[in-house]
């Protein structure tokens, strides 16, 4: 007798859990000859680049390198001087779940830099890393979407639809983006650039068939010594496109899409004017990857049996991601800083952000991080200093409790400062962007086999049973307790296919012929 599986193949891609690594590299630095002596060290920031990421087995490889800048005062000089040199790292972190991705998601973040003077021409510099990595796997479903069988199989069917978010497809791209930040005529011309900074940020993506478009601006801010041996700054935003080759994709799908430095260059001058020290051209390296999340309806039996054999069904249960939402809230930061001694100039200001903690109050998140805020300026006495402050950033986003929570944040880019009487007042801004999402548990059915060497005895059932309908029964399960199907029990009571059961309703269940 002829019996059928039609299979119903879901192909997507699921993340592993994070693994997190704190990465310490340090080295001891000569000062070069074209530098003056260090007299003391003002600060130290640096920038990390990726330069390479790969799975072997369980275990994770990246290796990248940190861009550190030292500022200081020099010897028997007067202002602001820079030393900058590359830090190479290599880490790695095993995890049992690496084994079966395809693809590594890389972030990678400095924690803490520190350097110090061990004598006017040589220092010592720590940097500690926070290295958090994702793999990305693929998954592959196999169910059963309908049983065609001859009728004389007496096989019940009960199909489910369920509406899933899958991560259906991915991509990667290495990019270099050129561009230029001109300073005000009304300013002093560049002679040297001390540090400089960079951000990305996705601001926008769409998705075309094949291409996706990825549009954002890099928050670049550099921090110079004018011709007249003064200091100052310069912001800009520079917005940039890429396109990215994809799979076929629907338009509506969700792109999350992530960037990461893997290097950046800048010189004073333009390419049609190089002299001219009121223009500073600026080329960045960045790595992007991108996850295609598309709503897919799966089909699948739940359940099965014969009114006329033994059935044995083999069930498989599929752990994956049901609605998918997105909530972005704001939170205006103002606060003063205290640092001392009495201001007379701001030269710089940055802040960064930790990674955001994610605690559930019923059906509300509550989204915690804590901003990092460094300040350089001038004492009234014209001395460099630094001051950092961290202020505790948080926001509330509805989230169902069912569903889990992710959150990430990132800088407004509009960070202000103004002196005060009690230190440095600075106003920003935290955007934080929370995503909540099911999970579901979906059953579905992968092999059947039945026993028609032993057909069920069902000689002692009785013909008709009268039955009180329970709410907590369904018709489908009243059905298979008396080896009869839904459809002799709504024809038995003329019930309609839309139409349910009240409780207390007596039902006429005949035996199936």
């Amino acid at each position: 007798m002829e019996l059928e599986l039609k299979k119903e193949l879901l192909r997507f891609y699921e993340f592993s859990t994070v693994s997190t690594t704190v990465h310490e590299e340090s080295t001891e630095t000569i000062v070069p000859d074209y530098c003056p002596d260090i007299a003391r060290i003002i600060d130290s920031d640096g920038k990390v680049f990726l330069r390479s990421k790969d799975i072997q087995g369980d275990k994770a490889i990246v290796t990248g390198s940190v861009k550190v800048t030292v500022l200081f005062t020099p010897e028997e000089e007067t202002g602001i001087r820079n030393l900058e040199f590359v830090l190479p790292f290599n880490t790695s972190l095993s995890n049992p779940e690496f084994e079966s991705c395809q693809s590594l998601f890389v972030k990678a973040a400095i924690q803490t830099i520190e350097t110090k003077s061990l004598n006017p021409r040589k220092i010592f510099t720590r940097v500690l890393l926070t290295v958090q990595l994702q793999g990305l796997r693929r998954c592959t479903a196999d169910f059963s979407s309908q049983i065609v069988s001859d009728p004389a199989l007496g096989i019940a069917q009960m199909a489910r639809n369920e509406e899933l978010h899958l991560i259906t497809s991915y991509a990667e791209k290495d990019f270099a983006f050129t561009d230029e930040i001109a300073i005000p005529s009304g300013k002093e011309a560049i002679q040297e650039i001390l540090t400089s900074s960079v951000i990305p940020s996705v601001q926008e993506t769409k998705i075309f068939g094949t291409k996706l478009i990825v549009k954002g601006v890099l928050l670049t801010e550099l921090l110079y010594r004018t011709e007249q041996q003064g200091i100052a700054s310069a912001a800009a935003e520079l917005p940039f496109s890429q396109i990215l080759e994809i799979e076929e994709t629907p338009e509506d799908a969700d792109a999350a899409v992530t960037l990461q430095l893997s290097g950046m260059d800048y010189h004073i001058g333009s390419d049609e004017n190089p002299d001219d020290r009121h223009r500073v051209t600026v080329a960045v390296y960045l790595m992007a990857q991108a996850c295609m999340r598309c709503q897919v309806t799966a089909h699948c039996i739940c359940d099965v049996y014969s009114t006329v054999y033994n059935v044995s069904p083999r069930m498989e249960t599929l752990q994956c991601t049901g609605k998918v939402s997105a909530v972005h809230c704001r939170q205006s930061v103002r606060q003063v800083v205290e640092v001392g001694v009495v201001p007379s100039a701001v030269l710089s200001a940055a802040v960064h952000f930790d990674e955001v903690a994610v605690s559930r109050e019923e059906n509300t998140a509550v989204l915690q991080t804590m901003a990092h805020v460094k300040l350089l300026f001038l004492d009234e006495g014209g001395v460099p200093l630094i001051a950092e402050r961290q202020i505790e950033c948080s926001c509330r986003a509805e989230v169902p409790a069912d569903c889990g929570c992710s959150a990430r944040v990132r800088y407004g880019g509009d960070l202000s400062t103004a002196l005060s009487s009690g230190g440095i007042e600075v106003r920003f801004t935290a955007d934080f962007a929370a995503e909540s999402a099911e999970r579901r548990q979906l059953l579905g059915l992968t092999e059947l086999s039945v026993d028609t060497e032993h057909p069920k005895d069902t000689s002692q059932l009785p013909s008709i049973v009268l039955k009180v309908f329970d709410e907590d029964e369904s018709l489908w399960e009243i059905a298979k307790q008396y080896s009869t199907t839904t459809e002799v029990i709504r024809a038995a009571n003329d019930l309609a296919e839309d139409c349910g059961c009240a409780a207390g309703q007596m039902l006429l269940i005949p035996r199936k012929r």
